[in-house]
């Protein structure tokens, strides 16, 4: 299990690598985390209820089945299902990077359904860098959890 998270960090690293000179985001079509990732640094995090903060605190993206916003002032990562033709999960895979090198990853989830905003509450390094995707996980068909889309530099 050890070998698949440095495998898939390697792999997210590459991508984040190839990326950084050009531009702040890339689009990643083939990024597939397994429900491995849940050994990471910070692991799985079920968000909890909460009311969004003013849209000018947030650094949001939207996808097909997820929102997912950055809220720097905290270190608050807020998601939203917006798929309600489905029972997938949403959430955001997030990697923390000091000094060049993967400092902690985790996965943010929320289960509260589609339209309802959930956040986890993080803390990191203002000198750090942090990068997100969405991911959708279908936990209940024992699904994995899968992370497409755009990586985007939240700090």
């Amino acid at each position: 299990m050890r070998k698949l998270v440095l495998a898939f960090s390697m792999a997210f690293l590459a991508v984040m690598g190839s990326m950084m000179p050009a531009s702040a985001s890339a689009e990643v079509t083939s990024m597939q985390a397994v429900s491995e990732i849940g050994a990471a640094a910070d692991g799985i995090e079920f968000a909890v209820a909460g009311t969004l903060p003013p849209r000018s605190q947030l650094t949001c993206h939207s996808y097909t089945a997820v929102e997912i916003c950055y809220e720097k002032g905290g270190d608050h990562w807020w998601v939203q299902d917006q798929n309600s033709g489905d029972a997938s999960s949403a959430g955001v895979y997030w990697e923390n990077y000091r000094n060049g090198s993967l400092y902690r990853n985790g996965t943010c989830i929320t289960s509260l359904g589609n339209g309802n905003w959930g956040q986890c509450n993080k803390n990191y390094y203002e000198d750090s860098e942090l990068y997100g995707i969405p991911c959708t996980w279908n936990r209940s068909a024992g699904g994995d959890i899968v992370c497409t889309g755009t990586v985007y530099r939240y700090q």
